[in-house]
């Protein structure tokens, strides 16, 4: 049996009056949006987020009505207002502000084609061979275009709030650093902006200016699955990385593999949000040292020499003058194959190591040595001399080498002597 619609019993309506009573049926809906709006909060709030409350009812009932009257009117062929279109970029934007995921967003986006088809079947049921069939397409692309602006709209608040949360996040951050970590307000925030906990142990790390494409690179290839947080302060780049349990047991943090090719300073643990700060001075004062050629991280114990000497302030000219005036007075040539013996004494402990780096004999490094003690009137051999005058060599080499960038990277060669050329 034929559905009849706008013609006499066993005829098929016109063309004409089949889409007069589509029409007619639209109209119809258009003067019930209340009620649409009322079934599909009904229904929306059956899903979460929003049956949790997430939006009052009266927002949704007001965003609802606005969009079937736009939804609607598109369908017609009706002029739509600007007030529509921006209704639904303004549904996006409150949405992104209350953290509604977007996936939620959509599914609430596509319900409004269900509840209009359902009711637009109540009107008038559709017959597949009349201009019904059309039906379906217009209804979609008419919830299409209401969902794109919807996404349209919360891609633009959520990119403006993303933007005003790393704000947020690198002003504590740096409020953090510039402490002495004694604020707890302060730490609680942070905490919060790191997704930390206030007594995690953490990796302190800070990467110099010259070694940011490193840094960067490294970041890249792990394609911000590296789990840091890197934030920008004085000149440079600390990175924090959460310390594992079995790790923080240790009194030397592991070398994380993100900076395993970035010249930088790495400082001992963190035990506790309060001590990065202390912790991030120490490693900005340890990135200042790096030698020039570096190509990984460097460790506090690894550069203490050269934080002494940088400290030393007006002690530094004495210091220099009186250790080491006798070897600069030598020539050149002799000057620079007794700094080489040194480097490998210091950096071996014996005089057979310091035969075979220097690629010498053993009696060589002694007379080396010997004439050392000459000139300086140190001993390299005894503890206590070895370190004023490894100290004073180090004040040396930056005295030699200022000025130096702060950011020059890891080290290229044994840190001790700060072997300096002739």
């Amino acid at each position: 049996m034929e559905t009849e619609v706008g013609g006499g019993a066993g005829q098929q309506p016109s063309p004409e009056a089949d889409r007069g009573a589509v029409r007619t049926a639209l109209l119809e809906l258009l003067g019930e949006v209340d009620a649409l709006a009322e079934h599909f909060v009904a229904e929306l709030t059956e899903l979460a987020p929003y049956r949790d409350g997430v939006v009052d009812r009266g927002t949704l009932i007001a965003d609802a009505v606005g969009t079937y009257e736009r939804i609607l009117r598109r369908m017609l062929g009706m002029p739509v207002p600007i007030r529509l279109t921006e209704l639904s970029r303004e549904i996006g934007r409150r949405r992104a502000a209350l953290d509604i995921p977007l996936a939620a967003i959509t599914r609430g986006t596509r319900l409004h084609f269900r509840v209009v088809w359902q009711r637009l079947a109540h009107h008038c049921p559709p017959d597949p061979r009349s201009s019904w069939q059309d039906v379906p397409l217009l209804l979609w692309e008419a919830v299409e275009e209401h969902s794109g602006d919807v996404h349209a709209g919360f891609s633009e608040a959520a990119a403006a709030l993303a933007h005003e949360r790393d704000r947020d996040r690198r002003r504590i951050v740096e409020t953090l650093l510039d402490g002495d970590g004694g604020d707890e307000a302060l730490v609680g925030q942070a905490a919060a902006v790191l997704g930390v906990d206030r007594d995690d142990d953490l990796v302190v790390a800070f990467v110099p200016a010259a070694a940011q494409q490193a840094l960067a690179a490294a970041l890249r290839a792990r394609r911000g699955g590296s789990g840091a947080h890197v934030h920008e302060w004085r000149g440079g780049t600390v990175v924090l990385l959460r310390a594992s349990r079995e790790v923080g047991a240790r009194p030397r943090p592991p070398l994380p593999p993100l900076l395993r090719e970035v010249p930088c300073a790495l400082v001992p643990l963190a035990r506790g949000l309060a001590q990065v700060p202390r912790a991030a001075h120490v490693a900005a004062e340890v990135a200042a040292t790096l030698p020039r050629g570096a190509r990984g991280p460097c460790a506090l114990t690894s550069a203490a020499l050269d934080v002494a000497a940088a400290r030393l302030g007006d002690v530094r000219e004495p210091l220099v003058r009186e250790a080491l005036g006798g070897l600069l007075a030598l020539p050149a040539p002799e000057r620079m194959r007794i700094l080489e013996v040194a480097d490998a004494y210091a950096a071996t402990g014996t005089v057979a190591g310091a035969a075979a780096a220097a690629y010498c004999h053993r009696n060589t490094v002694l007379n080396r040595l010997r004439r050392l003690q000459e000139v300086s009137g140190l001993d390299l051999t005894v503890p206590r001399e070895g370190a004023v005058l490894l100290l004073a060599l180090a004040a040396l080499g930056q005295r030699r080498e200022e000025p130096r960038p702060a950011a020059a990277a890891g080290p290229a060669r044994p840190r001790g002597t700060g072997t300096m050329p002739g």
